[in-house]
């Protein structure tokens, strides 16, 4: 039987600092904020899952070494660098132009249910896949807590990248929670949705450019 999980010593501080880290805001947190202000909690929900289950492949890529290979090309790291700066701008563009609500809940009726909660979980996978800073963060974060027996790295890295996903996910319903509640409560005019959608896209434009511009 593998063993799965540091010594307590080495599993408390990766959990706090998993918490510490899933709480720090970037391109995932603005996406899922953004989607729950715009479409609901339901579908905040999903796409966290999306970007848990995003994450997650990191961390079992980052387990088998394909991320060291990653940061070992050049070329790949670059290429997947840009191909996700062109999904944020997607993701911007997607919701600067987004219906209105009513427009939009009537487009959805149309739509089954499988297919849109499909769909949003994708783009949420998509805004992790595509970012190759997540594989080698995964890369260079779960070793530093790896107490096993060589045959057993594997089996560990990838039980603490599930746990370190299974924190960040309860910290993105917490968020998500809030913000609906906050949302439910506020009567937003036309023209502040239309700003907060500005603002929005802004972030996720912002941070599509760090992304592509940025060496590490």
């Amino acid at each position: 039987m593998p063993q799965l999980l540091p010594d307590l010593s080495l599993l408390i501080p990766f959990i706090l600092a998993g918490i510490a880290l899933n709480l720090t805001p970037g391109v995932d947190m603005a996406y899922v904020l953004a989607k729950t202000t715009h479409q609901g909690k339901k579908a905040g929900l999903l796409a966290a899952l999306g970007i848990s289950l995003g994450s997650m492949v990191h961390a079992t890529a980052s387990a088998l070494g394909i991320s060291a290979l990653l940061a070992a090309s050049e070329t790949a790291f670059l290429t997947l660098k840009i191909a996700g700066a062109i999904y944020l701008f997607y993701i911007a563009y997607k919701i600067l132009t987004a219906p209105s609500q009513n427009h939009q809940e009537n487009k959805e009726h149309s739509i089954s249910t499988k297919s849109k909660n499909g769909r949003i979980i994708l783009e949420g996978a998509m805004t992790n896949l595509l970012n190759p800073k997540i594989g080698l963060f995964m890369l260079a974060f779960l070793p530093q807590f790896i107490d096993a027996a060589p045959q057993d790295v594997v089996w560990q890295t990838l039980a603490l990248g599930l746990l370190f996903n299974i924190n960040g996910y309860i910290v993105f319903v917490v968020l998500i929670t809030l913000t609906s509640l906050a949302a439910a409560k506020i009567k937003a005019s036309r023209a502040t949705k239309t700003l907060f959608r500005w603002i929005t896209a802004t972030i996720l434009g912002g941070m599509a450019i760090r992304i592509a511009f940025t060496n590490n």
